[in-house]
């Protein structure tokens, strides 16, 4: 198998993978840790190898992994903690190896390669499903990033907006007479009160921002695009507008799987 590691600011996701390229979309296992920037490569190792024992597995039964990462510090403690573990070191998903599509933004090194994978995998299952390919991943993250790329299989870029947890984080944070909420949907817009009434304002007020940017991406496209959501509170907005086609909490590590795929052999 291979391991697919997407490293947020968040959450380090580690997923399994067959080594065959036509295996399942979905990892045969998965495990989810907080991203420490304190932590050592050691600290790391001995973590993994914990949760790979609870789930009966070992090291041994990874041929070769690939990393994509947005938090600088940690990749490098990860490569040389995997390529300790592996034998090996990892693929580092970076700008200029074989993606699969088009970089077609001003600036193609300064684009997140989180973003790039999404593109990757988003152009894929729209192919599939028959829309010619053009596609939009929205990754619910730290940050909330629409990531478009056209039937052509041209990244065009997208929007980047403060992800609804960062948001709910600032308002209670800077607003210090209203409570912490659960960040679940009201059973109605208008709140009776105030804890349903500041779900109202995040939730459906962050499935407006939602809805008003996929529209704007939308007309400015020749053809119609999949929307895909992903990452952490994907799960919570897709369900919430007919704007999202569908929810797939893989979707970054599918990408990361294909990018491997297509740069290196076993």
């Amino acid at each position: 198998m291979i391991l697919c590691i997407d490293i947020g600011n968040s959450n380090i996701v580690i997923c399994a993978y067959p080594l065959e390229s036509d295996g399942p979309s979905a990892p045969v296992a998965s495990w989810r840790i907080a991203t420490d920037r304190t932590r050592t490569g050691d600290e790391y190792r001995i973590l993994l190898r914990q949760l790979w024992q609870e789930s009966h597995y070992s090291a041994g039964d990874f041929r070769d992994a690939a990393i994509v990462s947005v938090v600088a510090p940690l990749t490098d403690v990860w490569v040389r903690m995997l390529e300790g573990l592996l034998g090996r070191a990892p693929l580092v998903i970076r700008y200029g190896l074989r993606f699969g599509i088009e970089i077609g933004v001003a600036r193609p090194e300064r684009v997140g390669t989180d973003r790039i994978v999404d593109a990757v995998a988003v152009y894929q299952a729209a192919g599939a499903a028959g829309v010619a390919g053009a596609g939009i991943a929205v990754d619910f993250g730290t940050a909330t990033t629409f990531n478009v790329v056209n039937s052509e299989g041209i990244f065009l870029g997208g929007a980047i907006a403060p992800g609804l947890g960062t948001v709910t984080n600032a308002l209670i944070e800077k607003a210090s007479a209203l409570p912490p909420v659960e960040l679940s949907a009201p059973p109605t817009a208008i709140g009776n009160d105030t804890v349903p009434a500041i779900q109202s304002g995040l939730v459906f007020g962050y499935v407006g921002l939602v809805e008003g940017l996929l529209g704007r991406i939308q007309a400015e496209l020749p053809t119609p695009a999949k929307v895909i959501a992903t990452g952490g509170l994907g799960h919570l907005i897709a369900p919430l507008t007919p704007a999202i086609d569908t929810y797939d909490p893989w979707l970054t590590l599918a990408g990361v799987r294909a990018v491997y795929q297509l740069n290196r052999k076993i």
